[in-house]
């Protein structure tokens, strides 16, 4: 049996995502400089995104909040892997990333699925 083609997968994410997504950018913050003064400097790194409202099954009794988004990110571009500290640029509008899932079947991350909240 052939191995499945992860990078295919991918590859039709990417697309998709471009397709029917928009532009936004993931911003990363870093500190330099003493701790009891630090210098922060921020980098925006452009990227294509699917933002959706999360249904009501999803909210009630759970972590997810009202008004809570859910974003597939696409890897293409992407040179840096999201993380918990970086902000999620939406629309102009920026939102703190709450959770972090990678679609990664077969160790090959095919897109991001973020929990974003304002």
């Amino acid at each position: 049996m052939a191995a499945f083609d992860y990078d295919k997968a991918r590859a039709t994410a990417e697309r998709l995502i471009t397709k029917f997504g928009q532009r936004g950018s993931l911003r990363r913050i870093t500190n330099a400089g003493p701790d009891y003064d630090p210098v922060q400097t921020r980098e925006d790194f452009a990227c294509s995104l699917v933002d959706l409202d999360h249904s009501q099954a999803h909210i009630a009794d759970t972590l997810i909040q009202r008004g809570d988004r859910m974003v597939y990110l696409s890897t293409e571009g992407l040179s840096i892997t999201p993380t918990l500290a970086d902000r999620m640029l939406i629309g102009g509008i920026e939102h703190a990333i709450v959770d972090i899932q990678p679609l990664s079947p077969g160790g090959t991350v095919v897109f991001w699925q973020l929990q974003v909240r304002r």
